[in-house]
């Protein structure tokens, strides 16, 4: 007898339903018309089932910090060195518990949405020490049951900008951070191939893997010399990283010209590179009188070439984004009508960015729907992707290691408990 059985789920990429049976956490097998008895078995009808979403770049310390009951931005929008001062202001009133609080609050609300893993990118310089590190360890063991969850040891004021960074980075490792992060524009007169060589170094010796915001900033045009993901790739091709390094943002590649853009994709692709799309069409690109940019790479391209792309929230509810819910299909939504992609294959594509692509950029074990998986998984009151995305449908149960960790207000009749 199996721990549980799942009857009658649309899986993507197959032609029939399937059943699913998971025992110990793992599933144990994919295939129509399973002969097994069940402790608990829930029949389907034709509902999507999904690996658990993955959610690869949000900063998780800050998440929540607006008004919880009046969300929204409480003044207009100055611009974006005004809203790095106004976080940077709030961040230093910040409380251990409070971020805890807050970090907890959205990994529940992520959990409900249906993601079962998050990279979370963790504010580490001087100013505040190890606090936001030492935070999120904790609610990372309280929540192990819930969610999988990788810490980024993120330089916000930058590497070189502060005696001492670099022994406090290397001191975060020893507390709980998983992974390598690094943003060029905040070292101020600082070349961004030394931030980021100094990135790499660091994250080659902690053997760790490397997250580097890329080209957040948006020139009018710019150059293949111009653009951190190409000396990003040439590094990681050079030093052996492939696969072990991820960009987030990269939206200086839709200022290149055509030519330019695709040597740049050539070399991310040669890196094995994992290129996260922010579909931050909130934030960027105010300054602009007309042709206003609104800073989503080149994700159509990018997809062509074989790179692997993952699309996050970056943002929920802080200082930078007063809007989100930590909902991929949400995100998945707002990045189809910012990149074109309409046609049912390419909305399939998007399900896969927001669950494949992102397990990929994590780097996720014993991820996906084949036996021998770990068992995160989610149904949806969907009977397609594309339906799922457009429809925007409700996550009727999310599993965690094959137990039930969330399910919706209003589950259907036609789903059966036995």
């Amino acid at each position: 007898m199996v721990d549980l059985l799942l009857r009658n789920a649309v899986v993507q990429d197959r032609d029939s339903m399937v059943d699913v049976a998971v025992d110990g956490g793992i599933i144990l097998a994919v295939a129509l018309g399973l002969e097994m008895g069940a402790r608990q078995e829930i029949d389907l009808g034709g509902r999507l089932l999904v690996p658990g979403f993955v959610e690869p770049h949000v900063h998780l310390d800050i998440a929540l910090s607006n008004n919880w009951e009046h969300p929204g931005r409480p003044q207009p929008f100055i611009s974006i060195p005004g809203l790095n001062q106004a976080v940077e202001q709030r961040r230093r009133a910040y409380t251990s518990e409070d971020i805890q609080q807050r970090a907890g609050k959205a990994l529940e609300l992520a959990c409900r949405h249906g993601v079962t893993a998050v990279r979370a990118q963790c504010h580490v310089d001087t100013e505040i020490g190890l606090k936001h590190v030492e935070a999120l360890q904790a609610v990372k063991e309280k929540y192990a049951g819930w969610v999988t969850l990788q810490i980024v040891a993120f330089p916000q004021q930058g590497l070189f900008r502060n005696p001492g960074t670099f022994d406090l980075v290397r001191e975060a490792f020893c507390r709980g951070a998983d992974v390598m992060g690094g943003a060029a524009n905040l070292d101020a007169g600082v070349d961004f191939r030394t931030h980021l060589e100094a990135a790499f170094d660091l994250a080659m010796e902690l053997d760790v893997d490397l997250d580097a915001h890329a080209d957040l900033l948006i020139p009018q045009e710019v150059t293949l010399e111009e653009l951190e993901v190409v000396h990003l790739a040439r590094c990681t091709i050079e030093r052996g990283y492939q696969g072990r390094v991820a960009a987030g943002h990269v939206c200086a590649l839709d200022s290149a010209l055509p030519e330019v853009a695709q040597q740049a994709i050539e070399l991310i692709k040669e890196a094995e590179i994992s290129v996260i799309s922010q579909p931050d069409l909130y934030r960027l690109g105010r300054d602009d009188l007309r042709h206003k940019r609104r800073g989503l790479t080149r994700v159509k391209e990018l997809l062509a070439a074989g790179v692997n792309v993952a699309y996050a929230s970056n943002n929920v509810r802080d200082g930078y984004r007063p809007l989100g819910n930590f909902n991929p299909l949400e995100e998945a939504l707002i990045l189809a009508y910012g990149a074109h992609m309409d046609t049912i294959q390419e909305l399939e594509t998007l399900l896969r960015m927001g669950t494949y692509g992102g397990a990929k950029a994590l780097r996720l074990p014993d991820y996906g729907l084949q036996a021998g998986c770990r068992a995160d998984l989610v149904v949806l009151d969907a009977p397609s992707p594309s339906a799922a995305i457009v429809s925007q449908a409700e996550k009727n149960y999310v599993f965690k290691a094959g137990r039930l960790v969330a399910r919706s207000r209003v589950v259907s009749e036609a789903i059966n408990h036995r």
